[in-house]
């Protein structure tokens, strides 16, 4: 399942990167409190233009940590999150509000999981979906180098199997299925870069020349 998840991620940032390569403002950017729970993670976002107050992006996350079958602790999952920010005022800098939607195929059991008490007395392996909004605010650090502070909330529902692991550790023992509904706290500490995209149509206008 998972292999077939991280190729469809690898394809859908090729055709996001294709889409973005004549945008004006082409950002990567990094949750730094995502990778303190031990999560790779990246955002792709850009803008049509400098002018627009909006822009668009994508969020993957993934932790395929650890990796044996019968450990006990897991917290594996594959997040995509697509969003739209408006900005208040200048493009990439100062007031954000936006909006976004989550998906995540997870693994999880035995461990403080933010969004099921229960995962701490069982395993629960499913997927789950949901809509957040979020507001936030972007500082300028240098020429390309932004840091912007997250803060929102996303309404969800999630749909899984539930197991618990024998005594010896040696097989997992299915005890049914069950669904959530659930809240999702959304915080993010971004560091961001500004990648500098040519400008071809000035490049073939002096060649014409």
């Amino acid at each position: 399942m998972f292999k077939k998840v991280r190729h469809l991620v690898l394809i859908v940032l090729s055709i996001l990167s294709s889409l973005t390569a004549e945008a004006q403002n082409l950002t990567l950017s990094n949750n730094l409190l995502y990778d303190a729970m031990l999560t790779p993670n990246l955002n792709i976002g850009y803008a049509p233009d400098s002018t627009t107050h909006w822009s668009y992006g994508l969020t993957v996350g993934f932790n395929p940590w650890p990796r044996g079958n019968l450990t006990k602790h897991k917290w594996r999952h594959l997040l995509l999150s697509p969003e739209v920010r408006y900005w208040k005022n200048t493009l990439k800098v100062g007031h954000f509000f936006g909006a976004n939607f989550i998906y995540s195929h997870f693994n999880a059991g035995y461990t403080d999981f933010v969004i099921y008490k229960g995962v701490k007395s069982e395993r629960r392996q499913g997927d789950l979906v949901a809509l957040g909004a979020f507001y936030g605010y972007s500082w300028r650090l240098g020429r390309r180098w932004n840091l912007e502070a997250v803060g929102g909330l996303a309404v969800g529902y999630a749909w899984y199997d539930r197991f618990v692991i024998n005594e010896n550790r040696t097989n997992w023992i299915p005890t049914g299925d069950g669904n959530s509904v659930f809240l999702l706290p959304q915080l993010g500490l971004n560091i961001v870069y500004r990648i500098p995209v040519a400008k071809h149509n000035n490049d073939n206008e002096n060649k014409n020349k």
